[in-house]
């Protein structure tokens, strides 16, 4: 089971913490699972994988705090953790996370 995230100011500033120490590649990955999971939804599954395969090329040109920042609206917009809060979703169905201490 999910849950809705409520944190504070510096709750928000560690996730975006973490998520500069995150690869380009690891970055990448979870925005991309992002959009292929809303195009899925919409879809199917041979236009997720178009879509998907866009973004890729798309944030590959893009430079590590654009992405850092992409990612840290996802969290936000998608408004999911683990039980307990101490792991936030990045993608929607909750594959890549941000694990805080």
């Amino acid at each position: 089971m999910a849950w809705g995230i409520s944190i504070t100011a510096d709750g928000w500033a560690e996730i975006r913490e973490k998520l500069e120490d995150w690869s380009r590649e690891s970055l990448i990955d979870a925005i991309v699972d992002d959009k292929f999971e809303v195009v899925l939804d919409k879809a199917g599954h041979h236009h997720a994988g178009r879509a998907a395969d866009a973004e890729r090329k798309r944030l590959e040109a893009l430079p590590q705090d654009t992405l850092v920042d992409r990612a840290s609206e996802l969290v936000e917009s998608n408004d999911t953790c683990d039980n307990g809060g101490w792991a936030y979703w990045i993608d929607r169905e909750g594959y890549h996370k941000v694990h805080l201490d």
